[in-house]
């Protein structure tokens, strides 16, 4: 699969057929659009009941056994509002990135633990302890 940069990235969010208050960009999508990362493989989203539904409207959505939902070969969703873990930035919610540190300290998964550095220092750059 051809992995997408930040302009690829944007075109796909744009295409989709949800309305941008619906739905969350998460992990590897988040860190693109922020400039941590340069390319993500695919598109995972969270998205509210409302959404979902937009997106069962116009996809044809194939519910996985993790839960999450394939809304096509770039794009899978979970139903989630992410209420309270999420930032807006520029014309999008993101997972807020304290949120998604707190994700990876907590996952195994090797690609994950490579990323708690990037975020790390992303962090300590860009933000202003609240």
């Amino acid at each position: 699969m051809n992995r997408m940069n930040k302009e690829e990235l944007l075109k796909l969010i744009n295409t989709l057929k949800i309305d941008t208050n619906e739905f969350v960009i998460l992990s590897s999508g988040a860190l693109v659009l922020r400039g941590i990362y340069e390319s993500a493989g695919d598109l995972d989203i969270a998205v509210t009941k409302k959404g979902l539904k937009q997106l069962n409207d116009n996809y044809n959505l194939k519910r996985k056994e993790n839960g999450w939902y394939t809304v096509n070969d770039k794009v899978e969703c979970i139903l989630d509002d992410m209420e309270l873990k999420k930032e807006k930035f520029g014309d999008y919610y993101l997972q807020d990135i304290n949120n998604y540190l707190d994700y990876l300290k907590s996952s195994t998964r090797e690609k994950d633990k490579l990323r708690i550095p990037l975020v790390e220092n992303y962090i300590k750059n860009n933000y202003i302890v609240k």
